[in-house]
């Protein structure tokens, strides 16, 4: 049994500073480039500042689980490859999850603030 390496200490790092981000959000594509920012950093804490993540590596997809994509060249990043035991997916998806929540909160409403100022 090969024993998993835990890379929480870096999730606890960056969830304060992409709740806030979310928080502060006002457009999708707030949500999409702070989710993006905060993954970069992440990933650097987790890999030592080894790993060649590049801001469009990384997409948040709101509409479908995990919410993530990486690039194959990202995924094929031997500083990424290292991390295959560890539960950097799963805090990936726990990143991703709250940034779609947000995403689709703020399309939702979006949608409903023009429709109010198309009819007035």
């Amino acid at each position: 049994m090969t024993k998993m390496m835990s890379l929480s200490k870096y999730e606890h790092k960056v969830l304060p500073g992409l709740r806030d981000q979310l928080n502060q959000a006002e457009s999708v594509e707030d949500v999409k480039k702070f989710f993006v920012d905060t993954i970069l950093k992440f990933l650097s804490l987790a890999t030592d500042g080894n790993t060649i993540a590049e801001y469009e590596d990384i997409s948040l997809v709101p509409d479908q689980e995990p919410y993530f994509s990486l690039t194959p060249q990202l995924s094929n990043d031997i500083a990424i490859k290292e991390l295959a035991n560890s539960d950097l997916d799963a805090i990936l998806g726990r990143l991703a999850e709250q940034a779609a929540n947000r995403y689709k909160h703020l399309a939702k409403n979006n949608t409903k603030t023009n429709l109010k100022i198309k009819n007035h």
